[in-house]
């Protein structure tokens, strides 16, 4: 059996064996003793294979328990390839930053109609964290909560395509570092924006809402191309 074919056989193998549908729990392969046997391969073709797999959030292989085929997740999957692109050429976090810019608001509408009013009380709550951290003593940076308001209107989006890339986008932003940097006055101009977003959705005025998320976007590709300050 050659190298592609056996791959496109262990693919074939794990796609006939994952569970339905990303809430399922993962199902366990046989040993891998009877696994090889059954593909007709060596173990350590096998182990090679599955490690290959495991790296793309396919397989989760437990020492002691054995193997799991896991739900479909493009997060995992997209995860280390954004990562990668952006340690080769930090260019590459412009392009996808822009990329999750676009994908918000083409997507806007179809996920803000599936908040309801929990959501909308988490989004008041979130603003009210972040806020009390940029008044406190320390000031503190409110990343957590920047990433938790953007993926809370978004959460509910059946589109896993999109919710992959738009959970990558936080982590390209940490790998870069821009969630502990700036002046104080980004980040009072960049949460107003949010307060003024959620008040929106509130009053479900959607299209204002979509249009001070296109204006949240220019505060911080402004402050990109701004000088530094001294």
């Amino acid at each position: 059996m050659g190298q592609v074919a056996f791959m496109e056989t262990i693919a074939e193998y794990l796609m006939d064996t994952a569970p339905a549908s990303c809430g399922d729990e993962p199902v366990k392969l046989p040993s891998l003793g009877d696994l090889a046997r059954e593909m007709g391969v060596s173990r350590g073709k096998l182990r090679e294979e599955l490690i290959v797999a495991q790296a793309y959030g396919v397989v989760e292989m437990r020492p002691g328990d054995g193997t799991y085929v896991r739900p479909f997740d493009f997060y995992t999957a997209i995860r280390p390839a954004v990562l990668y692109s952006i340690a080769c050429d930090g260019a590459n976090f412009d392009a996808f930053r822009r990329l999750r810019a676009h994908l918000e608001i083409a997507f806007w509408e179809e996920a803000i109609v599936a908040l309801d009013e929990d959501d909308y009380r988490e989004l008041d709550r979130i603003v009210e964290r972040a806020e009390q951290k940029l008044n406190g003593t320390p000031i503190q940076i409110p990343h957590d909560e920047h990433r938790e308001l953007h993926l809370r209107i978004f959460g509910k989006l059946d589109n896993s395509f999109v919710q992959g890339l738009l959970r990558a986008y936080w982590d390209a932003y940490e790998a870069v570092e821009l969630h502990h940097y700036f002046e104080l006055r980004y980040y009072a101009e960049m949460w107003a924006s949010h307060r003024a977003l959620v008040a929106a959705l509130k009053a479900r005025l959607y299209q204002e809402g979509k249009k001070i998320l296109a204006q949240h976007f220019t505060i911080l590709e402004n402050r990109l191309q701004a000088p530094s300050s001294s």
